[in-house]
């Protein structure tokens, strides 16, 4: 069986030349034959290339992420040799990852508080105050020290930040409580 080694796009690396080449624009500033716009202007030319190289490095690290997305939540089976999927996996799976969604539902439940005064957000508050004891399991689960599966992590982010959530559905009544079930579910490994 082949092995094959991760090569990701990464933002720093890939603006790190360019940026080394403002710094050395810079030097033209020692030199006094040299008119001071030249360097910064060289600079500033460089280093707005080091700006657009680390967004399409962004950008493509965000097409890797969907695509091993898709994969995870598609699959019936994957392949667990694929170095894609156990990085993805183990990124979704992350504490990191898993605070930063517990800090969503938290935020999430703040905004359906009854004391706090209605927004325009399309939120079904009512529908979220009445699912309470899920969410309070979601919550309890995302702080676990157990194991989650990428699969899980997905629908819980899907859930919370989607704007095509049942969160923000005019049927979250009945849908919320279903798709808890399924987050909470999937979650399991």
């Amino acid at each position: 069986m082949a092995t094959y080694e991760l090569h990701l796009p990464r933002a720093g690396r890939a603006a790190a030349p360019f940026l080394a080449l403002a710094v050395a624009a810079l030097l033209f500033e020692a030199d006094p034959r040299l008119p001071w716009l030249v360097g910064v202007c060289t600079a500033a030319v460089f280093a707005a290339a080091a700006g657009i190289r680390a967004a399409v490095a962004r950008h493509e690290l965000a097409v890797v992420r969907d695509g091993a997305d898709r994969l995870i939540l598609n699959a019936a089976r994957h392949d667990d040799s694929s170095p894609l999927l156990a990085w993805r996996e183990a990124e979704l799976t992350s504490p990191r990852e898993r605070q930063r969604l517990r800090r969503d539902l938290a935020r999430m439940l703040r905004t359906a508080d009854p004391a706090r005064m209605p927004s325009a957000s399309p939120l079904q508050r009512p529908a979220v105050r009445a699912n309470a004891a899920l969410f309070e399991r979601l919550d309890e689960r995302l702080a676990d020290e157990r194991p989650v599966t990428a699969k899980g992590m997905l629908l819980a982010e899907s859930l919370l930040e989607s704007p095509a959530s049942p969160l923000y559905n005019e049927d979250a009544d009945t849908l919320v409580p279903r798709a808890l079930s399924r987050v909470l579910g999937a979650l399991e490994p």
